[in-house]
């Protein structure tokens, strides 16, 4: 029980701090100096750990990646790429049912802070047609939006969770895969349904053949990231370094984008901190390994007699619900529950994979602090109440399915 109290001391100081604008990679540095200082862990011992991760090749790896991710990101923003590929889209698909749910969803495939904003407006424009309230647009637009973070490995979210979990991304994906069907499976049944089918078809839109040519010319960026990172010759933990890098020279190649805008992306656009949120988390994870503290805590836990499913989604699940964001629910929520569920030095288990991610990126979708959520919110200017009567039954079936691949093993 003791150490359950000192676990929780250390989780209220993160949600304070974070409460107040701190930057999650300092507060996980600073989350991990208490859990092993609180839990007999020599100071000297903590700052050895913490400079160890600084120089480990997973850390360095996964940074390179996220950095390499979302200049990609930002080169496509600038180009105007994203934009060609949402107004392609609405072009050429005359089911508004449709539309409406790609429009987010193909934002949804680049990692971006508060990204839902992007595609607000034109599911804003597509739900007027459709004759959806502000309520059914929020949800719609928010939802749709993150349909992919359980499986698309451009996500830091996702690089991060394998890296604490000890798995790839590709196990990752091959885990978690039926998370995303359900989501986009209750998507459909509590945002879709209902809605009218009529077309979005507009007088003024651009032939068809052209909004072919402008879907074509402006999502290959994002295709040939994907297809290099499953098919390049190499370490597979190399392989979405490589595909980035080369995926960036050709854009700057075809988009004749010169070297000094590069060089005002990463200066200027890219957000920094994230690189810190990695090396926060990582830290995080081998302090509460070797200070004893998750085997503590997991004892504790056993012995109170919670059932093991339920405390392994309910502590990724709250921190997730507390900060709005999937790398602190993966990064403090996961190290504490994995050793309940995998021995000592084995792999965990599928089924677990997805259920441990179902607990923390759920908890992350209910949180009224979620950036996506919050400024939707606004934008749309809807009522909490309604929004939360669709995201409920939708994150229920999610959680169902999570359920379901565990009472499978």
């Amino acid at each position: 029980m003791i150490a359950l109290l000192k676990l929780t001391l250390v989780f209220a100081g993160i949600v304070i701090l974070l409460s107040r604008k701190w930057n999650l990679g300092l507060v996980l540095i600073l989350a991990s100096v208490a859990i092993g200082l609180l839990f007999g862990y020599p100071l000297p011992e903590i700052m050895r750990d913490v400079l160890l991760t600084a120089v480990d090749l997973l850390t360095l790896r996964l940074a390179l990646a996220v950095v390499l991710i979302m200049t990609l990101s930002e080169l496509l923003r600038q180009t105007a790429g994203l934009k060609g590929m949402v107004e392609a889209l609405q072009a050429l698909i005359p089911n508004g049912r449709i539309v409406i749910a790609a429009l987010p969803a193909l934002v949804g495939l680049l990692p971006m802070m508060g990204g839902a904003m992007f595609s607000a407006p034109m599911v804003n424009e597509v739900g007027d047609r459709l004759g959806a309230d502000k309520e059914h647009k929020t949800f719609i637009n928010y939802w749709f939006r993150h349909i992919w973070e359980y499986i698309f490995p451009v996500y830091p979210s996702m690089m991060l969770a394998a890296a604490v979990l000890g798995i790839t991304t590709t196990q990752l994906a091959g885990a978690a895969w039926p998370l995303t069907v359900a989501s986009v499976v209750s998507g459909t049944l509590f945002g879709l349904l209902g809605l009218p089918r009529r077309g979005t078809d507009d007088p003024s839109s651009p032939p068809r053949a052209r909004s072919l040519r402008t879907l074509a010319t402006s999502v290959w960026p994002v295709v040939l990231t994907i297809v290099f990172s499953l098919t390049l010759p190499v370490d597979e933990r190399f392989r979405l370094v490589l595909s980035a890098l080369v995926t960036i020279a050709l854009m700057m190649v075809v988009k004749h984008i010169p070297l000094r805008d590069l060089r005002t992306v990463l200066r200027e656009r890219i957000p920094w901190q994230t690189v810190a949120v990695i090396f926060g988390a990582l830290a995080f994870r081998r302090i509460l390994d070797n200070s004893s503290a998750v085997l503590a805590t997991s004892d504790a836990l056993t012995a109170l007699h919670i059932p093991l499913v339920a405390v392994t989604f309910a502590v990724p699940f709250i921190a997730g619900l507390l900060t709005g964001i999937s790398t602190a629910a993966f990064s403090i929520g996961f190290p504490v529950v994995l050793p309940l569920v995998v021995a000592n030095g084995g792999t965990i288990a599928p089924a677990w994979v997805a259920w441990l991610m179902a607990g923390g990126f759920l908890g992350v979708m209910f949180s009224p602090v979620h950036l996506c959520l919050a400024l939707t919110r606004v934008y749309f200017q809807a009522e909490w109440g309604p929004i939360y009567r669709r995201i409920a039954p939708s994150a229920l079936l999610v959680a169902a399915t999570a359920a379901t691949l565990l009472l499978l093993t």
